[in-house]
C-alpha cells in the first residue's frame, strides 16, 4: 500500500500516561498528514510500578507481569478510542522505556500481542534496538519525523521536545544536521511537585509555582556542572542520567528551600542547559526553534526559554497545525509505516549510528 492510515503510540519518561495519535502517510516523499489524537492517563497502581521498573526495583518476574499489564492496559485504550481513531492499517508502538543505556542497551515494556489481537492489525514495536545493533545510541529517533515533516529549504530550524527528557533536531536546507538529548525538561519538575503534594498534583501547571520563586543560583551553578551536559552529542540521556541518583546528590540543599524556589531552580536548569547546549553545539545556530511536548504549555518555561534565545524566533508546534504532544506519537507512527515499506529510518546524525537500518519488530496476529 502506497498510502497508509497509522496509530503512533508513545508514552515517555514523564510515565503521565499514553498518546495515541493517528496520521496518514504517503510513501512519496513520506508526506505526513496529522488526523487526530486521543491520550489516556495511566491508573494510579500500574504508574508507580512502572517508576518501581525503570529505577529497578522489581524482580525479573514482576518485570514480566507489568510487561503484560501494560500491554493489555494499551489494548483496553483501543478500545476506548474515538471510532475514526480506530480506522487504521497499522499501528506503531513505542512501549515504556524502562532502561536504556546509548550503544549498549534498551529496554521498551508493553507487549505488542494484545494491541494486535483487539485491533486485528499489524503493531510494529522494539524501534531502538536495531539502531543499537547498528552501534548508535538508540535515540532520540524522533528526529527522522522531524526531518520529514518540518524541515525547511535553506533554512536553518530546531524541532525541540519538551517532554520528561528535553531533545532537540537541528536541521539544515532539509536535512538534520545533529540530533540529540540535552538532559532533563519535565522529569525533575514533576516529580519534586508530586512528591510535595503526595501525588495530588503531577506538574506545575503553567509554571505558576515555579514563576513565584527565587532560583537558587549557587544550586543551580552545581547542577549544570553534572558532565553530563558537558558531554558532546550524539548523547541520549533518562532517568539513568536524571532520575533518582541526580536528584539525591542535591537533596539536602533542595529540600531547605520553599517549594517555589525549588521549582523555579529546577525549570532554570531545563532553561539554562537548553540554552547552553544551543551555544555550545549548534552550528549554524537556528534561525527558529519550534517547541512541542507537554511543556510547550508551561507558560513561564516558555517565557525563560525566549528570554535566553532571544536570537532565534521561537514558536510552539500548535502554530504549525500539529498538537505539541502529538508529535512523538507522530514520529512512531512514521516509523512504524517505514517498518512496513522496508526505509531505513535511523539517523546518523541523531544517534551515531555506522549504517542505516530498518527499525522495529513486527506483530501480526491475524491470519491472511
Amino acid at each position: 500500500m502506497n498510502k497508509l492510515n497509522v496509530l503512533g503510540i508513545m508514552s515517555g519518561t514523564s510515565l503521565d500516561g499514553a498518546d495515541f495519535v493517528k496520521i496518514k502517510i504517503s510513501k512519496k516523499n513520506l508526506k505526513c498528514e496529522y488526523v487526530g489524537m486521543q491520550s489516556f492517563r495511566f491508573p494510579a497502581d500500574l504508574k508507580k510500578k512502572l517508576l518501581a521498573c525503570a529505577q529497578n526495583e522489581k524482580t525479573v518476574y514482576s518485570l514480566s507481569a507489568v510487561n503484560h499489564e501494560l500491554g493489555k492496559f494499551y489494548a483496553d485504550c483501543f478500545n476506548d478510542l474515538k471510532s475514526k481513531l480506530k480506522k487504521v492499517d497499522l499501528i506503531g508502538l513505542h512501549g515504556q522505556t524502562v532502561f536504556h543505556e546509548g550503544k549498549k542497551s534498551t529496554l521498551q515494556i508493553g507487549e505488542p500481542s494484545y494491541l494486535s489481537l483487539v485491533s486485528k492489525k499489524p503493531v510494529v514495536s522494539n524501534f531502538r534496538a536495531g539502531d543499537i545493533a547498528a552501534e548508535g545510541h538508540g535515540a532520540p529517533l524522533a528526529p527522522f519525523f522531524h526531518e520529514v515533516v518540518f524541515g525547511k529549504k535553506n533554512k536553518t530550524v530546531s524541532i525541540h521536545n519538551l517532554g520528561g527528557i528535553s531533545n532537540l533536531s537541528l536541521i539544515k536546507n532539509n536535512k538534520l544536521s545533529l540530533a540529540f538529548d540535552t538532559g532533563p525538561a519535565n522529569m525533575l519538575i514533576d516529580e519534586e511537585i508530586r512528591r510535595y503534594t503526595n501525588g495530588k498534583r503531577n506538574f506545575d501547571e503553567n509554571g505558576l509555582f515555579a514563576s513565584r520563586g527565587k532560583v537558587n543560583t549557587e544550586l543551580l551553578i552545581r547542577m549544570l556542572n553534572f558532565k553530563y551536559f558537558a558531554e558532546a552529542p550524539p548523547k541520549s540521556c533518562g532517568r539513568e542520567q536524571f532520575g533518582k541518583d541526580f536528584y539525591a546528590t542535591f537533596q539536602n540543599e533542595l529540600t531547605l528551600l520553599p517549594l517555589n524556589d525549588r521549582l523555579a531552580t529546577l525549570t532554570e536548569l531545563t532553561v539554562q542547559s537548553i540554552a547552553k547546549s544551543y551555544q555550545r553545539f549548534c552550528k549554524p545556530y537556528p534561525s527558529e526553534i519550534i517547541f512541542c511536548g507537554g511543556g510547550a504549555k508551561n507558560n513561564y518555561m516558555m517565557k525563560r526559554l525566549q528570554d535566553e534565545l532571544a536570537s532565534s524566533k521561537v514558536v510552539t508546534i500548535e502554530s504549525l497545525g500539529w498538537p505539541s504532544e502529538s508529535v512523538e506519537g507522530a514520529a512512531f507512527a512514521l516509523l512504524a509505516a517505514c517498518r512496513v515499506w522496508h526505509i531505513p529510518s535511523n539517523l546518523a546524525q541523531s544517534t551515531g549510528a555506522n549504517k542505516k537500518v530498518v527499525l522495529g519488530q513486527i506483530t501480526d496476529l491475524m491470519p491472511r
